[in-house]
C-alpha cells in the first residue's frame, strides 16, 4: 500500500533487501485506486438522536436535502437549544448546535473551559457538539462562529473568539449581565444563554414579591490615604432597621458585581421575610478599579489593614449601626480576601462566605511546588473561633483549579476543627452560580446550622 504525492506518471524502484538471494524480476499490480475525495476522517459517531436520524433521512432522500434540513431547524427552533436527552438519573446527553457558518464556531463558557470547536455535519449548514454531563448543571454559555485564526499568542486568539461571540440564537432562556436587562436593552454580544437541567439548583430567592417590606439602600465614599483610592460603599439596611439594635453584618467584596449583576437587596428582603435569616446589615464594597481589585484582593495585607482598621468603623460610624458579629464574602479573588481577611482578624470578622476562591493563588516569592499557599497558612495558625461557607463548581476545574484548591482548603479547616459547610454542584465560574449560593452561605452562617452567632 502506497500513497501517491502527485498527479500523473510515476517512477517506482524496488529493491532487495536479502543480499544473498539471487536477482529476480518484479511485477508492479495496481488493484485498488482511492481517490482523493475518499482519503477523509471518518464522521464521529453521533451521539444526539434527532441528528442521527437527520443523517438517515438525508440519505434516503438526497433530492430533498433543503427541505429536509428547514424541517430539522423548524423542530430545533420549537424546541429550543442545546438539545437535551437524560440518560439515568445522574447524566444527561447536551447538544449544543449553530446554522450557517462557513469556517468554525466555537463554544465559550458553558461546560468548556477550553472554547471547544463544534464539528460540521457533512456538508450540511449544520455545527454540533454533544457532552455528557451531570444532571444538575447550570451554566451560561455564548457561541462564537467563524473566528479568525490568528498567528499570535493565546491572548490575541482570546480576543478573536470574543469579536465574534454572542448568545444561542435558538436558546429559550437568556442570561443578561445586569439586574433589568432584557433583549430591548442588550444586543446579541452583550447577554449569554443558560444551560439548566432538572437538578440544577433552584435560586428562589432572586424575583421582587411585592408583599415582602423592603430594605434602604444608601451610598457612602470612603477614602484610604494608606491606598491613595477611594470607592463607593453600598449599606442596605433591613425594613425596620432599629439603631439602638445590633445587627450580624455582612462585608461584600466586589459590591458592584452585587448590587448590578446579582440582586442581593431582593435576595436579603425575601430571605428575611421567609425566616431563613434574622434581619442584617450588608456593605457592598466597590473596587476603585479593575486593576485595584487585581492588587487589593488577592491576600493583601495593607488592604486587609484598611479594610478592618479604617473602612469598618467608618462604614458603621458614617450609616450608624452596630455589629454584634460580622461575615466577609465574597467569590473568586474576593473569595480569597475573606479567607485571608479572618485568618489574619478572627477578632473582627468570625464567619466568611467563601463563593469560588482563587485558591490557585500564591505570592510570587513562594515556591512553586506550594500550590495551597493559604491552606498551609490556616494548617500551621492554631485554631481560631471561626465558620465558613464554602463553594465550588464542576466546570472550575482544570487550569485555575479553583475546584481542587477548595476542596483541598476545605480538607485542611475541617482537619483543624473547624465548622465548615461545603457546597459543590455543577457550575461554572461566574454570578449565574453565585447569585444562588449567596443565599445558601447565608444560610449556613445565619440560620440553625453549624455555625453558632457571637453575641
Amino acid at each position: 500500500m502506497f500513497k501517491a504525492e502527485q498527479a500523473g506518471q510515476a517512477v517506482f524502484s524496488v529493491k532487495n533487501d536479502q543480499q544473498t538471494a539471487s536477482p529476480e524480476t518484479y511485477q508492479l499490480h495496481i488493484d485498488q485506486h482511492l481517490p482523493e475525495s475518499q482519503q477523509v476522517v471518518p464522521p464521529a459517531r453521533l451521539e444526539n438522536a434527532m441528528l442521527a436520524e437527520l443523517v438517515e433521512t438525508l440519505a434516503e432522500k438526497p433530492d430533498q436535502s433543503a427541505q429536509v434540513l428547514e424541517n430539522f431547524w423548524q423542530k430545533v427552533k420549537a424546541q429550543g437549544t442545546p438539545l437535551i436527552e437524560p440518560i439515568d438519573e445522574k447524566q444527561s446527553r447536551v447538544t449544543f448546535l449553530w446554522r450557517g457558518a462557513e469556517r468554525n464556531v466555537r463554544i465559550w463558557g458553558g461546560v468548556t473551559t477550553d472554547h471547544d470547536f463544534m464539528q460540521r455535519l457533512g456538508g450540511t449548514d449544520i455545527w454540533y457538539r454533544t457532552y455528557t454531563v451531570p444532571n444538575d448543571t447550570l451554566v451560561d454559555y455564548r457561541l462564537a462562529p467563524d473566528v479568525p485564526a490568528l498567528p499570535a499568542d493565546p491572548m490575541a486568539q482570546r480576543r478573536a473568539i470574543l469579536a465574534t461571540v454572542q448568545a444561542d440564537p435558538l436558546n429559550k432562556s437568556p442570561y443578561f449581565d445586569g439586574v433589568g436587562n432584557d433583549k430591548s436593552n442588550t444586543d446579541k454580544y452583550n447577554y449569554s444563554s443558560i444551560l439548566k437541567l432538572p437538578q440544577a439548583p433552584d435560586q428562589a430567592y432572586l424575583i421582587p414579591d411585592p408583599n415582602v417590606a423592603k430594605g434602604q439602600l444608601s451610598e457612602l465614599v470612603f477614602e484610604s490615604e494608606k491606598l491613595g483610592n477611594k470607592r463607593r460603599l453600598f449599606i442596605y439596611k433591613p425594613a425596620g432597621f432599629k439603631p439602638e439594635q445590633a445587627y450580624p453584618v455582612l462585608y461584600l467584596f466586589d459590591g458592584v458585581d452585587y448590587l448590578h449583576k446579582v440582586p442581593t437587596p431582593t435576595i436579603l428582603d425575601n430571605m428575611i421575610a421567609q425566616g431563613l435569616i434574622p434581619p442584617l446589615v450588608t456593605v457592598l464594597i466597590e473596587n476603585p478599579s479593575q486593576e485595584a481589585r487585581r492588587t487589593e484582593l488577592p491576600a493583601n495585607p495593607a488592604f486587609a489593614e484598611v479594610l478592618v482598621q479604617e473602612l469598618v468603623p467608618f462604614a458603621e460610624k458614617s450609616a450608624n449601626f452596630t455589629a454584634f458579629e460580622r461575615i466577609i464574602g465574597g467569590s473568586s479573588f474576593g473569595g480569597l480576601a475573606s479567607a485571608y481577611t479572618v485568618l489574619n482578624y478572627p477578632q473582627v470578622f468570625n464567619k466568611a462566605l467563601i463563593l469560588s476562591g482563587s485558591f490557585w493563588w500564591k505570592p510570587k516569592e513562594t515556591v512553586s511546588e506550594n500550590s495551597h499557599y493559604i491552606a498551609h497558612q490556616f494548617a500551621v495558625k492554631p485554631k481560631m473561633p471561626l465558620c465558613f461557607f464554602m463553594s465550588a463548581g464542576f466546570y472550575e476545574s482544570g487550569k485555575s483549579n479553583i475546584l481542587e484548591t477548595s476542596r483541598h482548603l476545605k480538607d485542611v479547616l475541617l482537619a483543624k476543627g473547624y465548622p465548615v459547610t461545603y457546597q459543590e454542584a455543577s457550575t461554572a465560574h461566574g454570578y449565574l452560580a453565585w447569585q444562588g449560593l449567596i443565599s445558601e452561605g447565608l444560610k449556613a452562617l445565619l440560620g440553625e446550622g453549624i455555625c453558632q452567632s457571637r453575641q
